[in-house]
């Protein structure tokens, strides 16, 4: 008999042991390996599920770097446009005295409130990040240890089972 790595429910429903003298109950078998096989198929399909899942998470965690990136510009831009509002600020200062300064700080403070702003959705979104990649790595841990379970179940079915007993 061959051993495929993995076998279909359907090749588990449907293999033919050979019969004996003195052999297993067929119906016995039949009925061990349709469960088996039952078993097996809601693995699979639970399994199917669980990629799906993963995908999902991955497409998630791209759009999230994606998002991050984005604010990282426009942190950038609002601190730009912080520095160069100080700037024109203190040239009009310059110029027009106290009605100046009066504008420039007040455009400066809009642009740090929008900075922390953005500051803080950033690490909003780098929490949010750190826990997606934290239930990753615990999805990815449950599925190898069903994996594990599975691989050991499947070394168990491998080993010989069917021995013939001593005439006595």
């Amino acid at each position: 008999m061959v051993i495929k790595k993995y076998l279909s429910p359907i090749e588990i429903q449907s293999h033919n042991f050979r019969t004996q003298m003195k052999g297993y109950d067929k119906n016995d078998v039949k009925l061990f390996l349709n469960a088996v096989a039952e078993s097996f198929q809601e693995l699979c399909i639970e399994n199917a599920s669980l990629k799906k899942e993963v995908e999902r998470l991955n497409a998630s965690l791209e759009e999230f770097k994606s998002r991050e990136n984005l604010l990282k510009d426009a942190l950038y831009l609002a601190q730009k446009t912080a520095d160069d509002l100080k700037i024109n600020a203190e040239k009009e200062a310059e110029t027009i005295l106290k009605e100046a300064e009066l504008k420039g700080e007040k455009q400066i403070k809009e642009a740090m409130v929008r900075a922390h702003l953005i500051e803080r959705q950033i690490v909003d979104m780098k929490i949010e990040r750190e826990n997606a990649i934290l239930a990753l790595k615990d999805f990815i841990s449950r599925l190898s240890t069903l994996l594990d379970v599975i691989e050991k179940s499947k070394e168990n079915e491998n080993i010989e089972t069917f021995s013939k007993e001593p005439d006595k």
